[in-house]
């Protein structure tokens, strides 16, 4: 029998995007019985991306399992699994819970995830989630970001947005950072 936090998984299944991937990966899980407790899947360009965390079942057929999800990165899709630590396994901690959005929007250039996300980091502010796109048929081309981030409470927040204040200047690029609501599911 697997230890209950040794049955926490990642897995990251990437690949060209086509229809019925997330059912053969999700149909998958189902016929071994795994849980699947949090997912997050989307599409970049023609790129499908999907990360879940997953609880495997007492009594798994370890082997057997992982047999048929390395059949499925047979098939032209690149298939990743790793244990979760038990410091990682139900709920996280409280710095992936995220309180605040960067929003930046300018001319597409090179380096502007680099520059905010370094700042962030410098100041101890976790990043969340990141989402860029850009965006067609703007002339010249331009570039949204959306960052959730983890401000830790002890943080001055003014002196953090005078600092990412300073960066969009320096980019000659809009940025707004604010709260988020916390909605309750």
């Amino acid at each position: 029998m697997i230890p209950y936090s040794m049955r926490q998984f990642l897995i990251a299944i990437q690949g060209q995007n086509r229809t019925g991937i997330v059912a053969e990966a999700t149909g998958l899980l189902y016929r071994h019985g795994v849980n699947i407790t949090d997912s997050f899947m989307t599409t970049l360009r023609s790129e499908f991306t999907m990360m879940m965390i997953v609880q495997l079942p007492e009594g798994l057929d370890f082997q057997t399992f992982e047999n048929d999800l390395n059949a499925l990165g047979n098939q032209a899709l690149g298939v990743f699994l790793r244990p979760l630590l038990d410091s990682e396994t139900l709920h996280g901690n409280a710095e992936s819970v995220p309180n605040y959005s960067l929003s930046v929007l300018g001319r597409d250039q090179a380096g502007m995830i680099f520059k905010f996300s370094q700042l962030l980091a410098q100041q101890k502010v976790n990043i969340t989630d990141v989402n860029t796109r850009l965006l067609d048929g703007s002339q010249p081309p331009l570039y949204a970001m959306i960052m959730e981030t983890f401000v830790p409470p002890a943080l001055a927040l003014e002196d953090l947005k005078m600092a990412l204040h300073a960066v969009a200047a320096e980019m000659g690029v809009d940025a707004h950072f604010h709260p988020l609501e916390q909605l309750e599911i």
